[in-house]
C-alpha cells in the first residue's frame, strides 16, 4: 500500500490507518445503518463536490450517503469515533441534532471497539495449536469469523498436499516461521465454487510451518475436514 502524504502529522496517521481498516475489510463507519444518520443531501453532495475531494455526486453518495444493507452488515451501535469514520462539517447532518450546528470529528486514532473488532475477525495465534499429520484428517466445524490454526512440522522434505473436505467455502493460507515470524509461503481458496481448497507444496524436514484456515463465505459454513498427506 502506497501513500502519497505526510504521514508524520496526527491527520496523515490516522487516514492511513483508515485505508488500512478498508483493505482489512471494515467500511465506512458514518454509513452504519444503526447510526442512524440524517443527512441534508444536497449540502453534503455541494461540499464534497469542492475541493480537495472534488468529487461527482455518485461517488459522495457511494461513500456518504449510502447505507450499508442490514441483511450484509455484521456490525455494531454507531461508533463516532471510530478510525472509519469521516469528519464531518457543521451544517452536513440533521440527525442527530447537535451536528446541525457542531462538526463531528472523531476523537482519532483507533477507538476501543475498532480495536475489538479487528481483534475478533483476525485472532492472534493461540500459545498452542494443534499439529497437522500426515494422513490424519481433522475435523472441522467453522462458524463465521472463526479461524483455524495448524502447525506442521514435516519428518521428510517433499512435496505434501493439503486439502480441506466437505462443503466449506475456505481460505487457507500457509506460513513458514523465518527469523520468528510468520511468512507467507503458499495459499488458495474455494472462492465459492464447489471446489476445495488445496495447496500442493514443498516442505523442508526441521522447518515450521503454521496453516492457517478461515471461512470465505457465512452461507458455507458448517462441518468438513482438513487432512495433509
Amino acid at each position: 500500500m502506497n501513500f502519497g502524504w505526510d504521514l508524520t502529522t496526527p491527520y496523515g496517521r490516522d487516514t492511513a490507518l483508515h485505508e488500512i481498516g478498508h483493505a482489512l475489510g471494515f467500511p465506512h463507519e458514518h454509513q452504519n445503518p444503526e447510526a442512524g444518520i440524517i443527512w441534508d443531501e444536497p449540502a453534503v453532495i455541494k461540499h464534497f463536490a469542492r475541493r480537495p475531494n472534488e468529487w461527482p455526486e455518485w461517488k459522495t453518495r457511494h461513500n456518504i450517503l449510502q447505507k450499508l444493507d442490514p441483511a450484509g452488515h455484521e456490525g455494531s451501535e454507531w461508533d463516532r469515533d471510530s478510525i472509519m469514520h469521516y469528519r464531518f462539517a457543521a451544517g452536513l447532518i440533521l440527525e442527530p441534532a447537535r451536528y446541525r450546528e457542531n462538526p463531528l470529528v472523531p476523537a482519532g486514532g483507533l477507538s476501543t471497539h475498532d480495536i475489538a473488532q479487528a481483534q475478533r475477525f483476525y485472532p492472534a495465534l493461540a500459545p498452542s495449536m494443534p499439529m497437522l499429520v500426515p494422513f490424519e484428517s481433522q475435523r472441522i466445524l467453522i462458524a463465521p469469523g472463526e479461524q483455524f490454526n495448524f502447525v506442521i512440522k514435516p519428518e521428510l522434505s517433499r512435496t505434501y498436499t493439503i486439502q480441506t473436505f466437505g462443503r466449506l467455502d475456505t481460505v487457507m493460507v500457509l506460513f513458514e516461521e523465518m527469523n520468528g515470524e510468520p511468512t507467507f509461503h503458499a495459499g488458495d481458496d474455494d472462492s465459492g465454487t464447489d471446489l476445495n481448497a488445496c495447496i500442493r507444496v514443498r516442505l523442508l524436514c526441521e522447518r515450521n510451518y503454521v496453516l492457517r484456515l478461515r471461512l470465505y463465505c457465512a452461507q458455507s459454513q458448517g462441518e468438513g475436514a482438513l487432512m495433509i498427506s
